[in-house]
């Protein structure tokens, strides 16, 4: 064959190589939101721990929004306040800026406020799932078979879980790849603790069942902690609850109106009024605080 048929026949061989497209510049709202993400290291994996799917540049773009709509609530309430105490109206600039901040910081929190619903779901129920799981496995029932067992029962998040792991398992993952793999996103560090003792003694050869008796004992003995601690701690904050929401706004305002009055400052009622949303907030804060803070399991 002739020198020339070979070359050609090579050259037609050879692979092309491939074009690229071109990156798509980002827009001025995707440089803002990529620059306010990078500023949140944490946001990624607290958004795993929460269960949200949504993208993070989708959600700081959605938190943007929500802050946004929230200054020019606060800034219309200011915008109010200011002309009825005749103060510059030059203070609403850099007003601006700090209700801004502070709104975009609260809903930037969401993914750490669904963790800690998500974990305080998971741990309200581990026991009682953790003690059928020891029981199924004490009687001769498989690992796996406990834990299919587990996730079509009524245990609430912790069931979720468990399914999480029968799924992998369905399609083909080792069990112990399978909870491990689960427990890395997952935000109770009680379930965490149990799911790695059981990979351990899966990997190891030990009774699963001791491992994880001794794994529920040390779970019981800190839920018992949990509520005498709440116990302790609630005579205080409810003490103080009483100072600052009730008894300082009713007489605090009384006595406040009385000494002014000596003073020959005249109060109007929208000053008076400007006070109750203060005191609302106040009380939410304690309230929420209290209930946030209530252990979420039962003994």
């Amino acid at each position: 064959m002739p020198r020339k048929n070979l070359d050609e026949m090579e050259g037609a061989q050879q692979p092309q190589p491939k074009l690229q497209a071109p990156a798509m510049p980002q827009t001025v709202k995707e440089k803002i939101v990529s620059a306010v993400a990078s500023r949140f290291a944490w946001l990624p994996k607290a958004m795993r721990e929460g269960a949200m799917t949504e993208t993070v540049e989708h959600f700081v773009e959605r938190a943007m929004l929500k802050a946004l709509g929230l200054t020019a609530v606060l800034m219309a309430i200011s915008f109010w306040f200011i002309d009825v105490q005749k103060a510059d109206k030059l203070l609403l600039a850099p007003l601006l800026f700090v209700i801004y901040t502070l709104a975009l910081s609260l809903f930037m929190q969401e993914p750490r406020a669904k963790t800690s619903k998500r974990r305080r779901e998971i741990d309200r129920d581990l026991l009682f799932a953790g003690r059928h799981l020891w029981i199924a496995l004490k009687g001769g029932l498989p690992l796996f078979d406990s834990l299919v067992a587990i996730s079509k029962s009524n245990y609430g998040a912790v069931s979720g879980e468990l399914n999480k792991v029968v799924e992998k398992v369905f399609i083909g993952t080792p069990l112990d790849t399978a909870m491990q793999e689960v427990v890395e996103d997952n935000p109770s560090p009680s379930f965490r603790r149990m799911m790695l003792q059981i990979v351990n003694s899966v990997r190891s050869g030990a009774d699963v069942a001791d491992s994880l008796e001794v794994v529920l004992d040390q779970v019981s003995r800190e839920q018992l902690i949990d509520i005498k601690e709440y116990g302790q701690k609630l005579n205080p904050v409810v003490m103080f609850y009483m100072v600052t929401g009730i008894i300082f706004p009713s007489l605090g305002v009384s006595v406040g109106i009385l000494l002014l009055s000596f003073a020959g400052v005249k109060l109007v009622g929208s000053n008076i009024w400007a006070f109750v949303p203060l005191i609302a907030l106040v009380q939410y804060m304690f309230l929420t605080y209290i209930e946030v803070s209530k252990p979420s399991y039962e003994l």
